[in-house]
């Protein structure tokens, strides 16, 4: 049984969920706090195995609370975020503090509220069988490796696919990596919307140029790309310049964007042989088969290793299928991108 601490300022959606979860022979509900302070007092008594949590709190904020929490408790946080712009901005932060994972909160329908609660207990199930989430936050004045100095290199793509864990994951590479490396095309599994102040919160603080990729876009030295929320991203090739495709179609691995569609494009494409491809933290199998196409095109391949994982799911299905020539932990895997460029 999987013990879940609900915290939300909103009685009704306490109740809400309360009662959804009474029948649920999988998850009991443990306790409810209206606020992050409520919530504090109880974690130590109750040691829930998960915990959802609410954006927009009086008082104590939720980011506050996930400060408190990691290093005393450490538990799967999964954010009932608003859409607004104010509430995604709170929940990037708070993926980039520790938290799991998050679920848009329903628009005031009926389908969407089902939607919602459909969300929410999988993940509460999923992340309720794991074991303490490991949190890799970025230093305050991270040091910014030398870089290539004017040396050649044959790797002139470096892409990287990423989910549960995966934000945090990027911040801590994007902010140890120089400015004159090959560009940089990146798959988050997350939704519209987010992925643009995701990209817009990376430009500010990783000293690195991100933007959210758009059609058409000729990738530049030294910058980074991440696919918009619900569209695939794709690598072209012409007349020897590397552009961006973003496209709608039917979800691939269960994903839009797919890792799985951004690795092979490049393979496909015959760029595998130019190109480092990565795939962190996350849950499911999306990149591995895409990550192995890379490989046996000619290209390099980085796996992070489960140690450093919050979820060692897409590494570790790429790993079995013998995709990843490297694994390597979060910390040491901007040194190994530099190594592999040298060599």
């Amino acid at each position: 049984m999987i013990k879940l601490l609900i915290v939300d300022d909103q009685n009704v959606v306490r109740n809400v969920l309360s009662e959804m979860f009474s029948g649920d022979k999988s998850i009991e509900v443990v306790g409810t706090a209206s606020n992050a302070l409520e919530a504090k007092k109880l974690v130590p008594q109750l040691r829930p195995d998960v915990i959802s949590l609410d954006v927009d709190m009086p008082g104590m904020t939720g980011i506050e609370f996930l400060d408190w929490l990691m290093p005393n408790f450490p538990t799967p946080v999964i954010m009932l975020s608003t859409y607004t712009e104010t509430g995604a901005n709170a929940t990037i932060q708070a993926l980039q503090r520790g938290a799991m994972d998050f679920v848009k909160k329903p628009d005031g329908t009926e389908s969407d509220f089902l939607r919602m609660l459909k969300e929410l207990t999988f993940k509460i199930r999923k992340f309720g069988l794991l074991s303490k989430p490991k949190q890799h936050i970025t230093p305050q004045n991270p040091t910014k490796l030398a870089g290539l100095k004017g040396k050649q290199t044959n790797i002139k793509l470096i892409a990287i696919g990423a989910s549960t864990g995966g934000t945090q994951a990027l911040d801590y590479i994007l902010h140890h990596l120089p400015n004159d490396l090959p560009p940089i095309v990146v798959v988050q599994h997350m939704p519209e919307h987010f992925t643009t102040l995701f990209a817009q919160r990376l430009n500010q603080t990783t000293g690195l140029p991100v933007k959210e990729a758009a059609n058409g876009d000729i990738l530049e030295t030294g910058h980074v790309y991440l696919a918009p929320g619900d569209q695939h991203l794709l690598v072209r090739r012409l007349a020897g310049r590397y552009y961006l495709e973003v496209e709608f179609f039917d979800k691939v691995s269960g994903h839009r964007p797919s890792v799985d569609v951004l690795f092979n494009s490049i393979s496909q494409g015959k760029m595998g042989n130019n190109c480092l491809a990565i795939l962190l933290t996350g849950m499911g199998r999306d990149g591995a088969t895409g990550l192995k196409g890379v490989k046996e095109a000619g290209g390099r391949t980085i796996g992070q290793d489960e140690e450093s994982c919050v979820v060692y799911g897409m590494p570790k299905e790429a790993f079995l299928l013998g995709a990843v020539e490297k694994q390597a932990s979060l910390s040491t895997i901007p040194n190994v991108i530099l190594q592999i460029l040298e060599s």
